[in-house]
């Protein structure tokens, strides 16, 4: 028995996987076994029956499971394994194949490095909250992430991640005292710079000043980490008119949202930014994340609205608790 083709180690498994075999024997039923490396589990079983040579796609197996996972908390800048990739290996007629790394992440070509967020590189959020920047980084890469703290004063501090493959970094300015202003990340691999995200930092969007903010976390198309303010909330802008126009808006804002519903709308913001946010749409996760603990969230509605505005557009998302009762 021996393995005739496997697939490339970081493919995507929301492509093909496949494995083919020659048993070198006549032809009788064969098992496959699909074993996650690292737990020992088996995460699939398939039966093929009255081969010699023979393949099965394993990415559906790998699919189900990678279980991807928000931190419940963050408390200060760290490397992040989200649970994305997944190392398995292949038995096959009681012969095992060597191990290999898969990701959600699709690429044409594989890259040296490559980050794999579509928001924008200039960000805001408050200063107890944090962000998650996902990467790519081949298994020959050293990948350092350098997060500089600019304000009154200066700090940085320095990260490293050599093992290659899809995964996270979160930044927080918990780190840093002195209330910084500003945030620069830059990363850089074998010493050179690849990419730099720059975050303007504010008070919490969440005190009186702009206490309709909620910061929202989602996964994108690569089963990636996102995370965004949206600084007002739809139903405060409808009591802030009310209180100017008596008509059928009074009636309007009353019923808005209820407890466990919230309509929120963005900043205004380029294009770019406005498709990245619409990809809320797509996720299969959402969360509400209140300073640095995220928790769980539905979307109410399966649609995206924008409003149009020059090269600036907002958009709205509508969302509800995932669990009744509870108060968003």
């Amino acid at each position: 028995m021996k393995f005739t083709s496997l697939p490339t180690s970081y493919s995507s498994y929301n492509e093909p996987l496949v494995y083919a075999f020659d048993t070198q024997a006549e032809a009788s039923d064969v098992e496959v076994r699909v074993i996650n490396a690292t737990t020992s589990e088996v995460i699939g079983r398939k039966m093929l029956y009255g081969v010699s040579v023979g393949q099965v796609d394993i990415a559906p197996y790998v699919r189900r499971a990678a279980q991807v996972v928000m931190p419940e908390m963050i408390e200060c800048s760290q490397m992040l394994a989200t649970g994305v990739q997944v190392k398995v290996k292949v038995e096959v007629a009681g012969v095992i194949s060597s191990s290999r790394n898969f990701i959600a992440a699709r690429f044409d070509t594989m890259p040296h490095f490559a980050l794999l967020t579509n928001q924008i590189s200039r960000r805001t959020m408050a200063r107890d909250e944090f962000d998650i920047i996902p990467f790519y980084s081949s298994p020959d890469a050293v990948v350092e992430v350098v997060v500089e703290a600019m304000g009154k004063s200066y700090g940085y501090l320095t990260l490293e991640h050599a093992t290659g493959g899809q995964t996270a970094v979160a930044v927080t300015a918990l780190d840093f005292d002195n209330g910084p202003e500003e945030l620069k990340v830059t990363f850089k691999v074998d010493g050179y710079v690849e990419a730099t995200v720059e975050y303007e930092l504010k008070e919490n969007l969440r005190e009186e000043n702009l206490r309709g903010a909620r910061r929202l976390a989602w996964l994108n198309e690569s089963r990636s980490p996102e995370l965004y303010t949206f600084p007002m909330r739809k139903s405060i802008l409808i009591e802030a008119a009310r209180r100017h126009i008596e008509s059928v808006l009074g009636k309007e804002a009353a019923e808005v949202e209820h407890d466990g519903e919230l309509k929120l709308l963005s900043a205004y913001e380029p294009q770019a930014q406005l498709e990245a946010l619409a990809g809320i749409y797509k996720a299969e996760r959402v969360w509400l994340v209140e300073g640095n603990a995220p928790r769980r969230i539905e979307l109410r509605a399966k649609q995206v609205f924008t409003l149009p505005c020059d090269e600036l557009g907002i958009i709205e998302v509508d969302i509800c608790a995932a669990e009744e009762g509870v108060r968003l």
